[in-house]
């Protein structure tokens, strides 16, 4: 009886420690395969942006960019400067963003339109142009 008894607790341990080992098999493999995942970089698809259409050009003094030495002025002195009407801002938004918002007293004129425009800005005083 004792010899059974052992042989059955062998059976029992046998399959235990099957189970337990596919079980550790089982959980190597995930890790294996998520580590490999992980060290895989992910893929990126760029797509080009879409090109921009050129803006139309009048003259030379439509071809400044941000690289351009135009002179800048910090919000501060633009403010003291509006305030001690010394200055005037132009702004440069459609006339509907305009009509949305803008600073109060500023002049409305596109930057496309500002020759046909002239007679609207005051002599003798800085311009402060803006558009955003």
């Amino acid at each position: 009886m004792k010899c059974s008894m052992l042989l059955a607790k062998l059976r029992r341990s046998k399959f235990l420690m099957k189970t337990i080992s596919l079980y550790s098999i089982f959980v190597i493999a995930v890790f294996a395969i998520a580590c490999t995942d992980a060290a895989k970089p992910p893929s990126v698809v760029q797509t080009p942006a879409p090109a921009r259409p050129a803006a139309p050009q009048a003259d030379s003094h439509d071809n400044h960019t941000d690289e351009d030495n135009a002179p800048r002025i910090t919000l501060a002195d633009a403010k003291k400067d509006f305030d001690n009407k010394t200055a005037v801002f132009i702004d440069t938004h459609s006339k509907e963003q305009y009509a949305l918002e803008h600073i109060p007293g500023s002049i409305n004129i596109q930057a496309n339109t500002i020759k046909q425009n002239m007679d609207k800005v005051p002599k003798g005083k800085k311009l402060i142009a803006y558009c955003s």
